[in-house]
């Protein structure tokens, strides 16, 4: 997996308190930098991420492909497309890479679900979406 497959980036830097006892990056750290990326993107296409009664989608599962190791310090770059669409959910695709390196030290793919949180029930796709899929946005 490489970069030119994203149709996003966003910087990120290591911070000391994400290395392990093993010296790298500890995996649950992952999980925030593609989160933080998954907040900034939703923010940019127009969706609502930082009002907790609005937020658009849930996390129904997340893979994880540990490719490379990461020490810190580093600057990091988080790659994120999305790479399917179903009825109500969608799936975000990640690769986190170190810079400049183009190979992905870390994949991974998040199945959301779009999510009504006042009425308990997941909705359709939201256009948001859909247009970014389609390469409608940027």
């Amino acid at each position: 997996m490489n970069k030119e497959q994203f149709s996003r980036f966003y910087e990120m830097e290591t911070r000391w308190y994400d290395e392990d006892m093993l010296g790298h990056i500890n995996h649950g750290t992952a999980v925030a930098y593609f989160e933080d990326a998954r907040i900034r993107h939703a923010s940019e296409i127009g969706l609502s991420p930082f009002e907790s009664d609005k937020f658009p989608f849930i996390v129904a599962s997340m893979t994880f492909n540990f490719l490379k190791q990461i020490k810190h310090p580093k600057n990091l770059i988080v790659g994120l497309k999305i790479s399917r669409i179903g009825s109500k959910s969608f799936d975000y695709e990640y690769g986190l890479f170190m810079e400049n390196d183009d190979e992905c030290a870390i994949s991974c793919i998040m199945t959301m679900v779009c999510f009504d949180f006042e009425d308990q029930k997941s909705v359709q796709v939201f256009n948001e979406i859909k247009k970014e899929f389609k390469g409608e946005m940027k």
